[in-house]
């Protein structure tokens, strides 16, 4: 009798397991139900003939003529940008226009997804190291369809989880002696992502690096976010 109760004691005190809260792509179906609430940002300083058709259907767009204020910007969160390459950013850079927001965006906010807006393949080239800084292209001459499609890929990427976590993986990976490391945090998110609590204490008994950890909780607040949003 009292083994009994000495075991049941003994059983309940034992660590329990964590439950898996796995964090996946979304399917097909989760996506065309989400898609619709991406907060999309078009700033060109010409007429888009598509964003009409696209906001009858449902897309959530805000066109800006140019950006006079990029930190206020900023602060709205959008989660793709499509970004003309020139004739805006006149009052903050005047000589690299669209390549230049391009590049602040990126190096302030890079899981922001930016789409180039062009019809200049010269200008690509001119600049092809803030060129391969952008997330796609999308040519001023493509038909609804076709731009419809390109709008959709980036939307896809900006509520993807492992694009997010590429993006942290290259800002974390200097600060990572052991590269096995980096491949431990991908499978704890993988298997715990859906619960930021859990995942982030898991991390932290690999790491206790500030930037590892500053950028996973990042990652974590980015994929908690779309979640809400199904």
């Amino acid at each position: 009798m009292i083994k009994s109760i000495l075991s049941f004691f003994s059983k309940k005190n034992e660590p329990q397991p964590v439950e898996l809260s796995p964090l996946k792509e979304l399917t097909t179906e989760e996506f065309e139900k989400s898609k619709f609430k991406a907060r999309i940002a078009f700033i060109d300083d010409e007429e888009i003939s598509h964003i009409k058709r696209l906001q009858s259907d449902g897309y959530n767009i805000t066109q800006f003529t140019d950006i006079d204020n990029i930190d206020d910007f900023i602060r709205k969160k959008y989660h793709v940008v499509v970004l003309d390459i020139q004739g805006i950013g006149q009052n903050i850079a005047p000589k690299t226009e669209g390549w230049g927001i391009l590049k602040y965006l990126k190096s302030t906010c890079p899981n922001t997804v930016v789409i180039m807006y062009t019809g200049a393949e010269w200008s690509i080239t001119k600049y092809k190291a803030e060129a391969d800084e952008a997330d796609d292209f999308i040519g001023k001459d493509l038909e609804f369809l076709d731009f419809k499609a390109k709008l959709d890929d980036g939307i896809k990427k900006a509520f993807s989880p492992n694009y997010h976590f590429e993006i942290e993986k290259k800002l974390i990976a200097k600060e990572i002696v052991n590269a096995n490391t980096l491949d431990e945090i991908k499978l704890i998110i993988d298997n715990y992502g859906g619960n930021k609590k859990v995942a982030m204490s898991k991390v932290k008994e690999l790491s206790s690096n500030s930037t590892v950890l500053e950028r996973i909780d990042n990652l974590l607040s980015i994929t908690d976010s779309i979640t809400n949003l199904l």
